[in-house]
């Protein structure tokens, strides 16, 4: 701008720098921003008048929902209707939250219809949310799309179509809150390529029937009601398992192992263990009498009451059946100073028998100072030759008489570092 107050064109002022940018840099732009947002980016320039038509991530989440909370379905529809009209090309990301807008069993056939076009679209990775208080059937559209990778469903009820020819491209698959209703005896899910498996708060899980040779991640966490664990002994790549629930049904031809210890004895591959304190009483690793290996363990995750034999007998029997385990986490679930049996077993030689010469990392959380966490801490770090690192929190005040008791606890590592701590929650 000149004083007299006319333009002047600067040179390199006139170059469009926005449409210059390349695809995959706009289309992570669109993607950081709400929907909504992304719609007025056709404003920009001429090159991006339909950038956002096109776009194949379609995220219509919280962000979005929240737009529409105390307002109208029909307006929440509407503006749905009017994103899903608009779009152009394969749709590669759908997610929908409807919580909070839909809790009407009519309104369901509203949402059949958004799932049936993102999959008549190509979608590769669908997120659905449905309310809390509702359960949402869904749809045979869903069943047989066979362009999924990645389904992520809450609230729904999961009821297969028979026949079910399964998800032959599905690698990952996340459901919560969810129901399993089987079409005839079992709900057998079909998936080659499963990679990952998550069921949060599920029920019905007694009716599930995996068939993936290739699953690596499985985690389970509050069953509603009793799992059966024979449906993953196929699954002999298991790199990463995690339980955190309160029943387990055991197989009923066999009570001299139940199908947590079978499953892990049948998980050659395992590296990362996550058990609570319900399945740490379970978990003997010695089948037919003889101590089994877990060769590939490295990192071990446990709740423990110290209060029980069982829980402490099964937690040395895991650490000694990893001779590869690094790293060690311990979070005290109960504990008692009254067990005289297991403070005798503690103090005992043949309770651990051998070094733990890989073990690097110990971490023991919500400390309660008993006397058996004290004998349990004092057998770890006088047979971790290579431990670095020792650290131990606890909710209640630092106690110095306990700080000065664990400093002179004998290490087998010279360079072991011990770090006792107050968390706060």
């Amino acid at each position: 701008m000149t004083q007299d107050g006319t333009r002047c064109v600067i040179e390199g002022d006139s170059e469009d720098r926005i449409s210059g940018l390349p695809r995959n840099v706009i289309d992570r732009i669109l993607e950081l921003i709400p929907v909504e947002d992304a719609a007025r980016t056709s404003i920009l320039s001429r090159n991006w008048r339909y950038i956002w038509a096109t776009f194949p991530n379609l995220v219509l989440d919280d962000r979005f929902l929240h737009n529409f909370i105390g307002k109208l379905q029909f307006n929440f529809t509407e503006a749905v209707d009017c994103i899903l009209l608009l779009h152009m090309g394969d749709i590669v990301k759908f997610v929908l939250d409807t919580r909070g807008v839909f809790t009407a069993n009519s309104s369901y056939a509203i949402i059949d219809r958004w799932i049936l076009y993102v999959t008549r679209n190509g979608v590769k990775m669908l997120t659905l949310h449905i309310s809390n208080d509702d359960t949402y059937t869904l749809p045979s559209s869903i069943f047989i799309c066979s362009t999924l990778t990645y389904l992520k469903l809450s609230n729904c009820v999961f009821r297969p179509p028979n026949p079910f020819l399964g998800f032959q491209n599905l690698i990952t698959l996340r459901l919560e809150g969810s129901t399993f209703v089987p079409a005839t005896s079992f709900c057998v899910i079909k998936a080659p390529l499963l990679a990952r498996l998550d069921l949060i708060l599920c029920r019905g899980t007694q009716y599930l029937n995996i068939v993936s040779p290739g699953l690596k991640f499985l985690y389970i966490q509050d069953s509603h009601s009793y799992l059966v664990l024979d449906c993953f002994m196929n699954c002999k790549n298991i790199r990463l398992l995690k339980l955190e629930f309160n029943r387990v049904v055991d197989d009923p031809t066999n009570d001299k192992i139940s199908t947590l210890e079978k499953l892990l004895v049948s998980s050659p591959a395992l590296e990362v263990l996550r058990l609570d304190s319900f399945f740490v009483e379970r978990a003997r690793i010695v089948p037919n009498g003889q101590p089994s290996t877990l060769n590939c363990l490295w990192h071990l995750y446990l709740d423990v009451d110290f209060s029980k034999m069982g829980q402490i007998s099964n937690v040395l029997q895991l650490i000694k059946s990893s001779p590869n385990l690094r790293k060690l986490r311990i979070s005290v679930h109960a504990t008692s100073d009254n067990a005289e049996a297991i403070l005798k077993y503690l103090d005992t030689p043949s309770c651990l028998e051998q070094p733990l010469d890989k073990l690097e990392h110990i971490f023991i959380n919500f400390f309660k100072r008993s006397k058996t966490e004290l004998l349990f801490v004092k057998l770890l770090l006088s047979h971790t030759p290579s431990l670095l690192k020792m650290c131990i929190d606890q909710v209640a005040d630092i106690d110095v008489d306990i700080a000065l008791e664990l400093m002179r606890f004998p290490r087998a590592s010279p360079r072991a570092e011990l770090f006792y701590s107050r968390i706060t929650l």
